[in-house]
Formats: C-alpha cells, structure tokens, sequence
C-alpha cells in the first residue's frame, strides 16, 4: 500500500513575473518523467493575469506563474 504522507523525492519549484507578456502563437508545453520503476508524479501550475490556454497576440500585464514539479518513487511490492 502507498504510504500517501511520503515527502517526494524529487521536487522542482520555479517562478517568473514579468510587467508584460505576450505571445506570438500558441505555445507547446510538455513535462516528462523519464526513467525506469515506478513513480508517483505530479505538476501544478499557478498563473495570475494570464489565460488557459492563452491568446495569441494578447498583452498580458502583470503576470506571475508558478509551477511544482514532484516525483516520489515507489517501492515494488509496497506500493
């Protein structure tokens, strides 16, 4: 059984702000966990003053975004 109150292993923090944002197309985001044996993975992003998905040709102003990245592995046969 998964023991949930595990801490990750692995864990990937990054902010950015910026007065002004803007994007001339679409962009193609991708967050991969490579690698062998069995893992727990999660990301969550936080943005402020920006759309989801966002538009292009739009000036967005004040923005913010966080994102989380964590891995934790796990255990054969105890998880």
């Amino acid at each position: 059984m998964a023991d949930a109150g595990r801490k990750a292993d692995v864990e990937i923090v990054a902010s950015a702000s910026a007065d002004e944002l803007r994007f001339d197309a679409q962009p193609e985001v991708q967050v991969r966990f490579p690698g062998t044996g069995k893992r727990d993975s999660h990301q969550v992003t936080e943005r402020q003053n920006v759309d989801s998905p966002v538009r292009p040709g739009k000036t967005y102003r004040r923005v913010f975004a966080r994102t989380r990245i964590t891995s934790r592995l796990l255990e054969d046969g105890l998880d």
